[in-house]
């Protein structure tokens, strides 16, 4: 999908204090551990080289448990400035970690990447297609995508709207969007890329459960509904592992 822009619009989180509204005033222990454990996972058990790692939109530095230890140079990506200066001062360039402020529509990277994850972007990004054409040529062949796709027909809007007619995208705000995740999975083998892996997250996330049942707990649960549903599309989350062909 393209948004038929020349120059795209772009989410500006500057003078958004995303890491304290969106984060710790919320209670969002069990998304943000789920998706620590997943994407670290995702790269154990896909990752092939381990020498640069790009996180692609990664705000104030969230997932960096999720990877750190496991390359040898980490490139960090936001379009904020004030974001990046939220990353914590142990991550510096001294010790593997840059830092780029860049649209992700223009992202250019010093070296290819053995790995790019791009998680929590594609809801402010719908041109998917410059998107994961910039993506694509950011990476060494054979690396892989790790990014999470919104969904909206997840298992919960189905049940609501069981013949609801199925868009291509839908603008739920202003610069918030989510996705038929087929479409999406279409644009990626378009643009060249193999899909070899997907994973569905976010299956339990409700206020009830998150108030009275731990989120390692709500954790567990994600990965053993994922043995039996990880590919039927379901979760307001769809994570994708797509490998680059060539």
């Amino acid at each position: 999908m393209t948004s038929g822009q020349t120059n795209p619009t772009v989410c500006d989180y500057n003078d958004y204090d995303y890491r304290t509204q969106f984060w710790s005033k919320a209670n969002r222990t069990y998304e943000h551990q789920s998706e620590v454990t997943m994407v670290r996972r995702l790269i154990q058990n896909w990752a092939t080289q381990h020498t640069h790692i790009c996180d692609a939109g990664c705000g104030f530095g969230r997932l960096i448990p999720a990877y750190e230890n496991l390359f040898e140079q980490y490139h960090l990506v936001d379009y904020a400035a004030s974001m990046l200066n939220q990353i914590d001062s142990r991550f510096t360039a001294t010790s593997g970690y840059h830092r780029y402020q860049q649209s992700l529509y223009d992202i250019t990277l010093p070296y290819p990447m053995d790995v790019i994850i791009s998680i929590r972007t594609l809801h402010h990004l719908p041109d998917t297609e410059r998107l994961l054409d910039r993506l694509y040529h950011q990476l060494s062949p054979n690396g892989i995508l790790i990014m999470d796709i919104p969904n909206y027909y997840h298992i919960k809007q189905r049940l609501k709207r069981p013949f609801q007619k199925k868009l291509d995208r839908i603008k739920r705000s202003n610069q918030y969007y989510t996705y038929n995740t087929k479409k999406i999975i279409e644009i990626f083998k378009i643009k060249g890329f193999n899909i070899v892996c997907k994973r569905q997250m976010g299956l339990f996330r409700s206020h009830f459960l998150k108030k009275w049942v731990p989120p390692q707990w709500l954790m567990a649960l994600d990965m053993v509904a994922n043995w039996f549903f990880s590919q039927w599309d379901i979760g307001p989350s769809v994570y994708i592992v797509a490998k680059k062909c060539g």
